[in-house]
């Protein structure tokens, strides 16, 4: 039986206490019962306040009205049943914490357990002991119980799977180093492995993500325009050898507006690719022999020049929508999706394949758990993606090289939703923080109502908002050319910052997140 109960509040459906879609045998909750009825049939039937849920749930025994109990879940002759037992009360209602503390005692739990009910409790989770057990542990292992109950109740929140390995990985992917300082300790463990195919394998796909082919499209089209004047013949060569040819001037001139708007999909029907990923390698070579000097001095010349027109900001938006394919957050999805379809996911393997790959193989324990630290990490932000299907993420970070520096790029995307569930593209949150060279770490929070732009920049160098007033015509047209408004930028100091975007959706400011790039 499932009814819908209209409050002022968010509620969800009211559920039968028998129902097997959402309890099982050994789980335990606790509620409050706020309401007894009598059914037409004659049956009294209590409603009991779990969390933000109302349970119906047919009396079989007397329940006081307004008492908190512990009701666990048995099972006698096919049938669920709550088994209830009330907590002793000094006063008529129990807080959340007095109800955590009276539930530890009845099961007769560590301290450490605490932090763990405590967040089951106000989630309205159903949970077994044993699940209580092992994350109460997780908990205890970090050492920072504070921010480890944070998780926690991300955890509840969501309704994920109260498991520790779940705990682990939320925890790797909020407080690990950052992936560019994990994919550089994996590099350097793997160069002693060179007879490893698996290492091999692997190696080059780090390499891929600590060297991003950046600039690629701009350097084609700057290559493309340099075919057709005094640099043809260097500017041939260099098309030959990222397997392109000259094209037409119809086709040169929808290839550059394409780049500009950032419609990737057709800038590559322009240039006739078959094979993106393969456009990207035979770059990487070239790009290469440029810095080996093994290019002719004419080629050296003209790829210089078209490199130095990339654009920062086009090159990293470009990388950050192929970033999440790349680590492997869609990889459970992808898999999902053939086992229904029966075709195979297409593509180059993710660094989360290639990890668990390596991980079967024998080799060496240091290697190994640099793979174990990362994959932990990108299972955290895979878990944060989303449910089954197409991850809708929520925050992702990335290593990304912008000058002599690697450092991670991180972003949160926070959206309001449409009636149909994709996100409103009117109305979202975006914060994202990058450790420059000279600024060191900046944070940027981009708020967008409306379609009406507002910037905060987080950073106490006093020459910034001089530098951001230079630039913001720049970004007013940016944003014009793509239907948005700026209404400002402003600089504000490092200590009214939003939390980073790792920690972003565990500091109780999540709702609704939605981002697709």
């Amino acid at each position: 039986m499932v009814e819908r109960m209209e409050r002022t509040f968010p509620v969800t459906a009211v559920r039968d206490a028998t129902s097997n879609q959402r309890f099982r045998p050994g789980q335990a909750v606790v509620g409050r019962v706020e309401r007894v009825e009598e059914t037409k049939g004659g049956e009294r039937v209590a409603l009991v306040r779990v969390g933000s849920q109302l349970v119906s749930a047919r009396l079989e025994a007397s329940l006081i009205l307004g008492r908190t109990y512990l009701f666990e879940i048995k099972q006698q002759g096919g049938t669920l049943y709550w088994k209830a037992t009330p907590f002793p009360e000094r006063t008529f209602i129990l807080s959340d914490e007095e109800a955590a503390r009276q539930w530890q005692q009845t099961w007769k739990l560590p301290a450490a357990a605490l932090p763990v009910l405590r967040q089951a409790l106000k989630a309205g989770a159903v949970v077994t002991k044993r699940e209580i057990v092992e994350l109460a542990e997780a908990v205890r292992e970090t050492g920072r119980s504070a921010d480890a109950e944070d998780v926690i109740a991300y955890l509840f929140r969501r309704r994920l799977p109260p498991s520790s390995a779940v705990f682990r990985a939320l925890w790797a992917a909020k407080t690990g180093a950052p992936l560019a300082f994990g994919l550089g300790r994996l590099k350097a463990a793997l160069a002693a492995l060179s007879t490893h195919p698996a290492a091999l394998d692997l190696g080059r796909a780090v390499d891929r993500l600590l060297s991003p082919p950046l600039f690629v499209y701009e350097t084609v089209v700057h290559v493309l325009l340099s075919a057709e004047g005094q640099e043809a013949e260097p500017a041939r060569s260099l098309l030959a050898r990222l397997g392109l040819t000259p094209l037409p001037e119809k086709r040169r001139l929808a290839l550059q507006e394409a780049v500009r708007q950032r419609q990737f999909a057709e800038a590559g029907r322009q240039l006739g690719l078959a094979d993106e990923e393969a456009l990207f390698a035979r770059f990487a070579a070239v790009d290469a022999a440029y810095k080996n000097e093994e290019l002719s001095e004419a080629e050296a010349k003209l790829w210089a020049a078209a490199r130095a027109t990339g654009d920062p900001a086009l090159s990293l938006f470009h990388w950050l929508r192929r970033m999440a394919k790349r680590l492997g957050l869609g990889d459970e999805a992808a898999l999902a999706r053939a086992v229904k379809t029966g075709a195979l996911p297409a593509g180059p393997s993710s660094l989360k394949r290639l990890l668990l790959y390596f991980l079967r193989e024998p080799g060496d324990r240091e290697a190994k758990q640099a793979a174990e630290a990362l994959l932990d990490q990108i299972d955290g932000m895979t878990i944060a993606a989303g449910g089954d299907g197409t991850p809708e993420h929520v925050w992702i970070a990335f290593p990304l090289s912008l000058g002599s520096r690697l450092s991670d790029f991180a972003v949160c995307w926070q959206g309001k939703r449409k009636p149909s569930g994709r996100l409103d593209e009117d109305y979202s949150r975006i914060v994202c923080c990058l450790t420059l060279e000279t600024l060191n770490e900046i944070v940027v929070d981009m708020r967008i109502q409306r379609r009406i732009v507002h910037i905060s920049i987080f950073h106490d160098d006093p020459q910034l908002p001089a530098l951001t007033a230079r630039f913001a015509p720049l970004v007013k047209e940016r944003l014009q050319a793509h239907g948005y408004t700026l209404s400002g930028i402003d600089v504000k100091t490092t200590d009214t910052a939003p939390p980073p975007p790792s920690s972003f959706p565990f500091s109780g400011q999540y709702r609704e997140v939605d981002w697709r790039i």
